[in-house]
């Protein structure tokens, strides 16, 4: 079994974020990532809200941060970055185990963040990768000819819409249940410029196909027609749910849909945190790095405090404190 000061699970803006906090003061910190690096941040469109960062696509922001995390000195603070999918945590032990190792962690950083929020209509599961998607971005390469309809309300869906006619799709609807689009009015307005077909107050309620998707079943909400509409492709965009599972198998408290944290981002159980969606913090992309931040800071102080116990009065300062800075706290 490997051992590490911190064992971060997640690669999301909140995992970096915390893993450049912990590695500045010099613990030795690994972060463990099942699928893609920068989570629902990477497959972002365009990012035109995080201060400092001129409006562009999200993977060139998750790029950097990453590199800010991995790199070596000085191009980076030299965080551990390994691709494992991880099965389950021993909180009692700080030991996460995954398909590949096990690792044990002085203190283990929760960062799992969400997944992609489903209509539960059926269709849905027969036919995802067969004309079922949820990201645009990663499927721009068989949209083109295509009859498309997106489903949601909000920038991921407009901007989904907008990808699949850039793609050269034949026919882009967009159907939301509600009267009005909530995304923002400068995204709607480059949707209506590109004349895509706009169905409010409608629902999608069935997926039909054989063998891969050929039509879906809407409702108008308003009059409760029914309607059948020839389709190749379904985008599905309404939201993200916090993926508590492993927090929840760990037998840590959930209240709501996410991990109970304290104000130092502290979980009920020593040496355990939690950040980001998984924790709370709402889907922008500044609120996940901040939550990140004061996860990292705060296990960073965890860790110094355990050494002043144990007798250790290291030299020098770790996140800001003297080695008698942190004894007077205990």
């Amino acid at each position: 079994m490997e051992e590490r000061d911190v064992v971060i699970i997640g690669a999301g803006p909140a995992g970096l974020s915390a893993a450049i906090f912990t590695r500045l003061d010099g613990w030795s910190t690994l972060v463990l990532e099942s699928n893609w690096v920068g989570g629902q941040a990477a497959i972002a469109y365009t990012v035109s809200n995080y201060p400092g960062f001129v409006p562009g696509d999200g993977a060139i922001l998750v790029e950097n941060l990453e590199k800010q995390a991995t790199s070596s000195p000085p191009q980076g603070v030299g965080a551990e970055l390994r691709r494992e999918n991880v099965v389950r945590i021993n909180a009692d032990e700080r030991i996460v185990i995954t398909e590949a190792a096990q690792y044990r962690g002085k203190v283990i950083i929760i960062a799992t963040g969400s997944t992609m929020q489903k209509l539960g209509i059926p269709g849905e599961d027969i036919f995802r990768g067969k004309g079922v998607s949820y990201y645009a971005k990663r499927d721009v390469g068989q949209l083109a000819g295509k009859r498309v309809l997106v489903v949601g309300g909000g920038n991921s869906t407009v901007k989904s819409a907008i990808v699949a006619k850039a793609a050269g799709a034949a026919w882009i609807g967009l159907a939301h249940r509600r009267e009005a689009l909530r995304a923002y009015p400068n995204m709607i307005k480059r949707l209506e410029k590109e004349n895509i077909e706009i169905r409010y107050n409608t629902e999608v309620v069935e997926i039909k196909g054989n063998g891969k998707v050929n039509s879906t079943v809407v409702v108008n909400n308003k009059n409760g027609d029914k309607e059948e509409i020839a389709v190749d492709w379904v985008i599905i965009c309404v939201g993200t749910e916090p993926d508590v599972q492993v927090a929840r198998q760990a037998g840590l408290e959930i209240k709501g849909s996410s991990v109970l944290v304290n104000e130092k981002m502290m979980t009920g159980k020593n040496g355990i945190f939690a950040c980001g969606e998984a924790a709370g913090a709402d889907r922008r992309l500044i609120t996940c790095i901040n939550s990140g931040a004061l996860a990292g800071v705060s296990a960073s102080e965890y860790l110094a405090l355990e050494r002043v116990r144990k007798g250790d009065m290291f030299n020098g300062a770790i996140n800001g404190k003297y080695a008698d800075e942190y004894l007077s706290m205990l």
